[in-house]
């Protein structure tokens, strides 16, 4: 399983999937205030996370995860 976790605080703006792997995709969006620093730390500590920053602005949460989706159908070409 891939884990993108959409990190306001994040350096790495590309998402790098495989799209020929089966496995499946899991997007991880926080709270509209963001995650805490404890959170983001437990979250990153997971072994298939892939950190990435979709955007320069906090979105909302809806907001976010159309962009994340769209994001993920654009690179696998759905």
């Amino acid at each position: 399983m891939d884990l993108i976790f959409t990190d306001l605080n994040s350096e790495n703006k590309k998402i790098e999937i495989d799209k020929n792997s089966n496995k499946p995709i899991c997007i991880i969006i926080g709270p509209e205030g963001d995650f805490s620093e404890k959170e983001r730390e437990a979250i990153l500590d997971f072994k298939y996370v892939k950190s990435v920053k979709i955007n320069e602005n906090i979105l909302r949460s809806e907001t976010a995860v159309i962009s994340s989706i769209s994001i993920l159908c654009y690179i696998l070409n759905l």
